[in-house]
């Protein structure tokens, strides 16, 4: 595009079109979007620029149109292997080659554009160019007269001669990726490569798992296995895959569910609770969570979320974060409450003991450690569709899966085991008052 010389003016406007996309291109990977709207807006401010100077903005701005496709398509694809949706294969592997390599061919290329710009060299790229040329408008913006004038008539031929050249390199271009498309998976294939797993779960289950309940399991099999068999009852009922339990020590009143179908309860809420019902329909609602797949979803949401605010807010994105995904929670909470209900009286369990036990964290009855009342905020509403739920429910004689007797036994083990807990921190924490409670001890028993 030499038809006549740029001034220094159009050669800076023209050469930081495409600087600003490499600068964006190279900071915004993770989210081709920005990338995108970025040469959106700098093409919008170059309207009213000579024909030369627009045409060079238009060409910065085409060039990420098949990056931004092929960017995302790959970061899609990464994304979904990372939470197990899809496996590596062959033919990713393939794409990913081709893609790394057309993203460094826009990087070499927007370099030679600004060398060749400096030197008042023609710019052709191959699609892009012949599409500039019969999109780009054939007038220039006059300064002076602040009015559109006619360009250089050469760029009316250029505009003519330029469909039949876009259609040429579309079918050249895209026949040429195919074919290098499929002979990069038969090189592949053929070398019987063992792909590993991305998926982040066996990782996040892991970090969980030794957090949580590695160390701090009730020692007590009888009490683990009560547990068990209560869980197991309602999947029975209901056909529902079986589910990995775990029965922790803490003094906090909470219970929840976490990747790969696990589920913890705390030792202080099966104390807390009442009556079976009430710790069953607990049970019941987080298995619904793992029945409807939101602990999943909730994790996806978490670090998609937070990686799109860390990318636009910086430090505030694990505020904006946590805000965000409180409000995307509501609905599976609800959607676990309904599900309680009906697990229980599939298994001829009294339903209302969600109910009754969210009546507990909202009146205040309970002032220990909540941890079910921050996650799972009970509120009036709640609770009134839950009893509204189970009002509709055909009437029916409900049993338990516990006789009165293994129900006091069951949360006397599990008192007895947070109780040590306890126990054991006030010694870590507290050293003199251990000694207080050893004396007391001593006297009950002599007592």
């Amino acid at each position: 595009m030499n038809a006549y010389k740029l001034s220094e003016t159009e050669k800076e406007s023209a050469v930081n079109g495409y600087l600003m996309s490499l600068a964006v291109f190279a900071t915004t990977m993770p989210i081709p979007i920005i990338n995108l709207i970025a040469n959106i807006i700098y093409y919008i401010r170059r309207r009213k620029s000579t024909y030369i100077t627009r045409w060079h903005s238009m060409n910065a701005f085409v060039s990420q149109l098949p990056l931004f496709c092929i960017n995302s398509f790959t970061w899609y694809s990464i994304w979904q292997m990372l939470w197990d949706e899809w496996q590596l294969n062959n033919y990713l592997i393939a794409y990913y080659i081709l893609a790394g390599i057309l993203n460094i061919a826009e990087i070499v290329l927007s370099v030679i554009c600004c060398i060749k710009i400096k030197q008042n060299k023609e710019v052709n790229w191959v699609i892009i160019s012949p599409l500039c040329h019969f999109l780009c408008t054939k007038k220039s913006w006059d300064m002076w007269q602040k009015s559109w004038v006619p360009a250089d008539p050469v760029y009316e031929q250029l505009a003519q001669e330029a469909k039949p050249k876009f259609i040429r390199d579309v079918v050249i271009s895209c026949g040429s990726l195919l074919f290098f498309f499929l002979l990069i998976s038969f090189g592949i294939s053929r070398q019987n490569y063992e792909y590993p797993d991305l998926s982040l779960y066996p990782s996040i289950e892991s970090s969980i798992y030794n957090r949580y309940v590695n160390g701090s399991e009730v020692d007590d099999d009888k009490a683990t296995k009560t547990l068990r068999r209560c869980v197991d009852h309602i999947c029975k009922k209901n056909n529902i895959d079986s589910v990995n339990v775990y029965l922790v020590k803490s003094n906090q009143i909470n219970a929840f569910a976490y990747c790969e179908r696990n589920l913890v309860v705390f030792s202080r809420l099966v104390e807390t609770c009442d009556s079976e019902s009430e710790l069953l329909a607990v049970i019941g609602h987080e298995l619904g969570h793992i029945e409807r797949d939101h602990v999943k979803k909730s994790v996806k949401k978490n670090v998609g979320i937070s990686v799109l605010f860390s990318a636009l807010f910086g430090n505030t994105s694990s505020i904006m974060t946590t805000m965000t995904t409180n409000h995307l929670s509501r609905k599976a909470e609800r959607e676990a409450d309904t599900l309680s209900v009906r697990y229980l009286y599939n298994a001829d369990i009294d339903p209302a003991g969600f109910a009754s036990f969210m009546k507990k964290l909202l009146d205040g009855s309970i002032t220990d450690d909540i941890g079910f009342f921050s996650d799972h905020p009970a509120t009036q509403e709640r609770i009134d569709k839950s009893m509204e739920q189970v009002s509709r429910l055909a009437p029916k004689k409900y049993t338990t899966v516990l006789t009165e007797e293994e129900w006091k036994e069951f949360k006397s083990q599990t008192a007895n085991a947070g109780k040590k807990t306890w126990s054991f921190y006030r010694k870590i924490f507290d050293p003199d008052s251990s000694d207080s409670e050893e004396s007391e001890e001593e006297e009950s028993e002599e007592d």
